[in-house]
């Protein structure tokens, strides 16, 4: 509205100036054209004023309604070259005036911002402290951190930890709303997160399932053999061994936890757990051997010689020799201990 309204006098004055009133004859036949234009400039300008506008623009507003009003008097008197004169002067203060105010379509988008401004400011300033919230999240992301280490899941937890390095810094300085804005990042980090320690879990669990299942087929190997020696019937060799070739084929944690079960139920049926004390302890002695081995500073010779001493333990099993295979295990069992003390 403002440019408008000031390139439209800018027009008329300037037409009027530079023209030296040219059409000095029109207005002298009709005169009442430049009050015409002088009101309608005036009432122009009267929308641009408000009761808040500048003490300088008032005062110049007035002084414009004089020059109307002197513009009046004269065209009454049948004074052109006065009318003249008093337009042009009205005319370049309601100019004037238009340069200097600013528009109301300005001043309502200034205001809309202004409120919206304030709005925003109110808004972050009622926002709630997310300290418990973050302290909420700490704790369950030290949780995660804890199943990462468990399951040895190679994840990069730096940027989150930054992430909530940053949050606490937010709070410290009483921006709740930008730690807000963290928080949500938090989560959806977290979220990402936990999906890969999902995949990365399944993976490790599917891998020991396979690696237990295969220790398992070793002692179901024993069995079999044993059962043969003992003269169990055709028709249970042939159970178990169906069922070893399941347990093989077997190639996620669920399907492999069944086929165990299918075995031991079959054990149990035909009362071949008498080696299962035997078989577990075992497995708890290989488990021990495997972890040694894993650790710096442990002297090979000795895990040599205790995996040896556990293959002579396995093979007297498959040859039904109990009280060797117990004896051996005891033996193996103290080695493992000094071992472990050594370090």
């Amino acid at each position: 509205m403002k440019s408008i309204v000031t390139f439209s006098l800018l027009i008329l004055v300037t037409s009027m100036v530079l023209g030296g009133m040219t059409s000095t004859v029109s207005a002298q036949d009709d005169p009442a054209i430049l009050l015409k234009l002088a009101k309608r400039a005036q009432n122009q300008i009267e929308n641009q004023i408000s009761s808040d506008s500048p003490e300088k623009i008032k005062r110049l507003f007035a002084e414009g309604i004089n020059q109307v009003n002197a513009l009046e008097k004269a065209i009454r008197n049948n004074d052109i070259d006065s009318a003249k004169e008093h337009f042009l002067s009205a005319m370049k203060i309601f100019t004037e005036i238009s340069r200097s105010s600013p528009s109301p379509d300005v001043a309502t988008k200034e205001s809309a911002s202004d409120v919206a401004s304030s709005k925003v400011d109110s808004a972050r300033q009622n926002v709630k402290d997310p300290s418990n919230d973050i302290q909420r999240l700490q704790v369950y992301l030290n949780s995660l951190k804890t199943i990462a280490k468990k399951y040895n899941a190679s994840i990069d937890f730096t940027p989150l930890d930054e992430l909530f390095s940053l949050s606490r810094e937010q709070i410290s300085n009483k921006q709740f709303a930008l730690a807000l804005e963290t928080l949500q990042k938090i989560k959806e980090t977290i979220v990402e997160i936990n999906k890969e320690l999902r995949e990365e879990a399944s993976k490790k669990e599917s891998q020991r399932a396979k690696e237990y299942a295969q220790q398992y087929l070793e002692q179901l190997d024993r069995l079999i053999e044993n059962a043969k020696k003992q003269g169990v019937s055709d028709e249970i060799i042939k159970k178990l061994e169906k069922a070893k070739e399941n347990l093989s084929s077997a190639d996620n944690p669920s399907e492999i936890v069944k086929q165990i079960k299918e075995i031991i139920s079959i054990k149990d049926q035909f009362e071949l757990t008498k080696n299962d004390r035997l078989e577990s302890r075992v497995l708890q002695v290989e488990k021990s051997l495997l972890r040694l081995s894993q650790i710096d500073g442990v002297d090979p010779n000795d895990l040599a010689d205790a995996k040896n001493t556990l293959q002579s333990i396995k093979r007297s099993l498959s040859n039904g020799e109990i009280d060797t295979a117990s004896d051996l295990l005891r033996s193996l069992a103290k080695q493992l201990e000094e071992i472990k003390n050594s370090l």
